[in-house]
């Protein structure tokens, strides 16, 4: 079983509000991200969010009850609701709304031929999705600690990552002016 992850238990201080409930383009940024974990293959998506109140159709939400602690929690939250049959995990942030199911795919078809910890590469940096192959979830927990998310983790196994790279960046919602740079590109669509 391949598994889609979620990552929307941030509060979202810069924005003003929690990501996750946020509308771009007629749709809330979770929806948005579950569906293109979906779409993108992933046979389950886990939803990582901050409120019992806060739901994903098409998605089990998973509250991180540490959530004011940082990425690296949500990430321990995420592993510790796993099915026991998940074989990988494809991560994504919920601030990310041109991630696309493509995206998704490649990462799910670099693992299919073979990869371990596939990371998506755009502009030059690291970005999402990024896929984690069983054999890495307790490394990749361990490492998972504060805002740092997997960084750390990604630093001690450079060598076993495939990256995937894009020219172009996407660009994630943190300030009310992201907020409105993206309702203006998902309008001209």
């Amino acid at each position: 079983m391949i598994t889609g992850i979620v990552l929307a238990a941030g509060a979202g201080t810069r924005l003003g509000q929690p990501k996750a409930e946020v509308t771009v383009g007629g749709q809330r940024l979770l929806d948005r991200a579950v569906g293109t974990l979906r779409a993108g293959g992933c046979d389950e998506v886990l939803a990582v969010v901050r409120a019992e109140t806060v739901t994903a159709s098409g998605a089990r939400t998973v509250v991180n009850p540490l959530a004011d602690t940082g990425m690296g929690s949500s990430v321990r939250a995420g592993l510790a609701a796993l099915d026991p049959d998940t074989e990988c995990i494809v991560i994504t942030l919920v601030d990310l709304p041109d991630v696309r199911p493509d995206d998704i795919r490649a990462a799910i078809g670099w693992y299919r031929n073979g990869a371990s910890v596939i990371v998506t590469r755009r502009a030059g940096e690291r970005s999402h999705p990024v896929l984690i192959s069983r054999r890495w979830f307790r490394l990749f927990g361990e490492a998972a600690e504060g805002d740092q998310g997997g960084r750390r983790f990604f630093a001690q196994h450079y060598e076993d990552i495939d990256f995937i790279d894009h020219n172009a960046p996407v660009v994630d919602i943190d300030t009310p002016a992201d907020l409105a740079a993206a309702e203006r590109r998902f309008a001209a669509r």
